[in-house]
């Protein structure tokens, strides 16, 4: 059976010759479904192919039309998948993801709404 690689959280990973790409997240390869949700979330199109993702298992996938996004007036910034909200930490971990910086805040009403899931995690 695939390891769970919660020290690979925040890279992204492609087997070569596949067009699929995938986000290490609490230690699951999640497919990320298509150019603009990749867009969506991280600054650039970087990525690993040094890895035999097949050892790694596989979580949900991201959502088609994942976000990054911050409420006016607030500092936490909130991936936005899925139908829930996590929170990401840090600054680091922002880095760590390659993660793009939201530009536009939405209504804090808005993001209170949404169902609040486990935050983003480090690799351990």
């Amino acid at each position: 059976m695939p390891d769970v690689r919660n020290d690979l959280n925040g890279l992204r990973v492609q087997l070569p010759g596949n067009p699929a790409i995938y986000l290490i997240d609490e230690g699951c390869k999640r497919h990320i479904p298509n150019p603009s949700t990749f867009d969506n979330l991280f600054r650039d199109w970087s990525f690993t192919q040094d890895l035999d993702i097949d050892e790694i298992q596989t979580g949900s996938p991201i959502s088609d039309g994942a976000i990054l996004a911050q409420g006016k007036g607030r500092a936490e910034v909130y991936l936005i998948d899925g139908g829930m909200k996590r929170h990401v930490p840090s600054p680091q971990l922002m880095d760590r993801y390659n993660f793009r910086w939201p530009t536009d805040r939405i209504d804090v009403a808005l993001i209170d709404a949404i169902p609040t899931g486990r935050p983003i995690e480090a690799p351990h």
